[in-house]
C-alpha cells in the first residue's frame, strides 16, 4: 500500500488539512476507508496518493489499493473487501476496459454498495451524459479538473454516499438485536452459496425456540431478547465461520452449512446446557426443520420453505426434536394448495350444500330436530371429506364467509320445515373455533335470526370440546351473550378432549353430545360402552340432555336407550339429505302432510 508524502498545508493555496506522523502512528488500527486506484499510468497513481495521503475524512483515513488494468482490478476485488470507492481510469488496456469493468463490478460481482468514479483524460471518448446514464457510476471526472481539493471533496461526498448505503444495507438486510443477518439476507447468503459449485450436499434448518412467547410473558421482552442474544452467540461461536446464520423470526433462527455443522442432534445438543442472561440460567428447548439439498436447482427461498413445511410438523409432534423434509411433505403442501384453489372455485361456483340430518327421541322416536351439515360435491361427481375442506377453509380464513351462508341457510330450511307443521323443531349448526372468534360473529348471529324471523330457541349451536375449553374467560363472556339471545348451545364431539368438570359447570350449555366413535364402542364386549356411560351420568348429575351421534344398529339405540341417553341421529334412522330428499323422508314417517 502506498501512502505517498506529507504535505504542507503552507506550499499549497489549493491544499487540503493533513495528519502529523504522531496521529498516523497512533491510527494503525482504526478502520480504514479502503481506496482503489485503477490506472495503467503511474504517475496518476503517485498524484493521487500525494493529493489524499494522510488526509482524514468522515473519522477514518484512507488507505490506497493499485491496480493496472482491468483485469488485474477485477483481480483484486474479487479477493479484497470493504472496497469503498474505485477511482477508474475509462482507457486503459483497451479503448473501453474501464467501462467494462464497470459491468463486471455491478453485474458479475455483485459490489453495489462500492462507489465508481471514472476519470478519463479524453472527455470526448465517452460523453458524459451518456456515461452517466448508461452505466451504474457515480461520478465522472476530467484528470485535469480534479485538483486536490476537488478529488477530496469528490472522494468525501462518494463515502459519505457509501456510508449511509451500508448504514441503509445493515437495517434492510441485518437484524439490529443479534447484529446477525436476517430472513432476506439469509435467503441472498444461501443463493451465492448454492451456486458454488465447490459446496454441495448443504443443508438448510430453521430453529425455533420452544414456548418463547412465554418467556417474554413471563420474565419481560427485555429479558427474552437477551436470551436471543445469548442464543445467538452461542451458536455463531459453535458454528464457526463454515455456516451461514441468521436471525429469520422473532425467536426463529436460519442455518445453512455442511451436514457434519448443522447436524440438528449437534445443534439441539447446545441447548443442554443453561444460557446465563443477566446471572439467570435459562433453561429453553429448541425445534427444528431441516432440509438436506442433495440436488442443484435449488435457490435459498424454496430451500428455507421446505425447512420450515418441516418446523411445522416437528412442532406438532415432535417439540425438542427435529423433522427432515421430505418428498412427500413437499406433495402434502402442494395438494392442499391444490385443494385451496378448487375450495375457492366450488364456493364461486356453488358446489357446497347443506344436507340435514334428523336427530330423534329415543325413547319416542319422534323427530325433534335436524344438523345442517356442509358438503363438497366435485365436477366429476365425487366429494370431498368435510374433515379435509373444512380444517383448509379454518386456516385459510374462508370458514367465516362459508359459516356465515351456512348459518342463514340452515334459518331459511327450518323455516320451511316449521310451516310444513313442525313447529318446534331445532336446528343445530356447527360453529368453528375461526368463526366464534370473530369480532363480528355476534353481531352477523342476531342479523341471521332478525332477517330470517326464526324463534330463537329453535337455534341451537354447536362447538367442540377443545373450542369450549379454550381460553375459558372468553367463551364463558361469549356463550352467555349467545344463551342471552335465547339460543340453546351444544358441546359436540363430547369425551374426545381435556374437560375438568369445573370448567364445565361454568358453562352455560344445554346439551352433550356423544362422539360416534364412543357410540362404536357399544358393540365391543371390551370397552361396552363405558364412556358413553359415563357421559350419559354426567348429563344427568349436570342436568343436561345427551345426544348420540353416529347410531347405526338397532343394539347401539336400545343400549343408549338403556342408559338414559335422550336423543341420537345416525344412519339407522336417516343419512343426510338434501331438502327434497329430507321433506320425502319427513312425509313417509307421518311427520308432514302430504301435498
Amino acid at each position: 500500500m502506498n501512502t505517498g508524502n506529507l504535505l504542507d498545508p503552507h506550499t499549497d493555496a489549493d491544499a487540503l488539512q493533513f495528519l502529523d506522523d504522531e496521529t498516523i502512528v497512533g491510527m494503525q488500527r482504526e478502520p480504514v476507508w479502503r481506496l482503489l486506484i485503477v490506472d495503467d499510468e503511474p504517475d496518476v497513481h503517485r498524484a493521487t496518493t500525494f493529493a489524499l495521503s494522510g488526509v482524514r475524512i468522515l473519522g477514518r483515513p484512507l488507505e490506497f489499493l493499485h491496480a493496472y488494468s482491468a483485469l488485474e482490478a477485477s483481480d483484486l476485488l474479487r479477493s479484497e473487501s470493504e472496497v469503498a470507492i474505485v477511482l477508474l481510469d475509462v482507457v486503459m488496456e483497451r479503448e473501453d476496459a474501464g467501462l467494462a469493468l464497470v459491468r463486471t463490478i455491478r453485474q458479475e460481482l455483485k459490489l453495489t454498495e462500492l462507489r465508481i468514479i471514472l476519470r478519463t483524460g479524453q472527455p470526448g471518448y465517452a460523453p458524459e451524459i451518456e456515461t452517466i446514464h448508461d452505466f451504474d457510476i457515480n461520478d465522472y471526472k476530467t484528470k485535469s479538473e480534479l485538483t486536490r481539493t476537488k478529488l477530496y471533496a469528490t472522494v468525501t461526498a462518494a463515502l459519505r454516499a457509501y456510508e449511509q448505503i451500508r448504514k441503509l444495507d445493515e437495517m434492510a438486510f441485518y437484524d439490529r438485536l443479534s447484529c446477525l443477518p436476517n430472513r432476506n439476507k439469509f435467503i441472498d447468503l444461501s443463493d451465492e452459496r448454492l451456486n458454488d459449485p465447490a459446496l454441495h450436499e448443504d443443508v438448510v434448518a430453521i430453529l425455533d425456540i420452544d414456548d418463547f412467547s412465554e418467556i417474554n410473558d413471563a420474565l419481560g421482552h427485555q429479558q427474552g431478547d437477551r436470551l436471543l442474544q445469548a442464543v445467538a452467540e452461542r451458536l455463531k461461536n459453535e458454528l464457526g465461520p463454515d455456516a451461514v446464520l441468521a436471525r429469520i423470526g422473532s425467536d426463529t433462527f436460519g442455518l445453512m452449512g455442511p451436514t457434519d455443522i448443522v447436524d440438528p442432534l449437534r445443534v439441539l445438543a447446545l441447548f443442554r446446557s443453561p444460557f446465563v442472561v443477566q446471572d439467570d440460567a435459562m433453561v429453553v428447548t429448541a425445534t427444528m426443520g431441516l432440509t438436506r439439498l442433495t440436488a442443484g436447482g435449488v435457490c435459498g427461498g424454496d430451500a428455507l420453505k421446505d425447512a420450515n413445511i418441516a418446523l411445522k410438523r416437528a412442532k406438532k409432534s415432535r417439540r425438542g426434536s427435529f423433522v427432515v423434509f421430505s418428498a412427500e411433505m413437499g406433495s402434502d403442501i402442494r395438494e392442499r394448495v391444490r385443494l385451496l384453489q378448487s375450495l375457492r372455485s366450488a364456493v364461486e361456483s356453488e358446489r357446497l350444500f347443506i344436507v340435514y340430518q334428523p336427530q330423534v327421541n329415543l325413547s319416542t322416536g319422534d323427530v325433534v330436530g335436524m344438523e345442517a351439515l356442509i358438503r363438497w360435491k366435485n365436477e366429476d361427481g365425487t366429494f370431498v371429506p368435510p374433515d379435509k375442506f373444512i380444517p383448509l377453509a379454518e386456516a385459510s380464513g374462508m370458514i367465516i364467509a362459508i359459516g356465515d351462508w351456512v348459518l342463514r341457510m340452515a334459518c331459511f330450511e327450518l323455516v320451511r320445515l316449521q310451516s310444513l307443521g313442525l313447529a318446534g323443531l331445532r336446528m343445530s349448526v356447527n360453529v368453528s373455533q375461526i368463526q366464534f372468534r370473530h369480532p363480528e360473529f355476534l353481531e352477523k348471529l342476531g342479523a341471521a335470526l332478525l332477517d330470517t324471523r326464526i324463534r330463537p330457541e329453535c337455534l341451537e349451536l354447536e362447538i367442540t370440546e377443545s373450542v369450549a375449553m379454550e381460553d375459558a374467560d372468553f367463551m364463558l363472556e361469549t356463550l352467555h351473550m349467545v344463551r342471552e339471545m335465547g339460543i340453546s348451545i351444544a358441546i359436540d364431539d363430547f369425551g374426545t378432549g381435556y374437560s375438568s368438570l369445573s370448567q364445565l359447570r361454568q358453562l352455560p350449555i344445554d346439551r352433550l353430545k356423544i362422539d360416534r366413535a364412543f357410540v362404536n364402542e357399544l358393540s365391543s364386549d371390551v370397552l361396552g360402552g363405558h364412556i358413553a356411560s359415563m357421559v350419559v351420568e354426567l348429563g344427568k348429575n349436570l342436568n343436561l340432555k345427551v345426544i348420540a351421534e353416529g347410531i347405526e344398529t338397532e343394539m347401539q339405540a336400545q343400549k343408549l336407550k338403556d342408559l338414559g341417553c335422550h336423543e341420537g341421529q345416525g344412519y339407522l334412522y336417516a343419512r343426510p339429505m338434501t331438502p327434497p330428499l329430507l321433506k320425502d323422508w319427513l312425509r313417509e314417517r307421518g311427520c308432514i302432510q302430504s301435498a
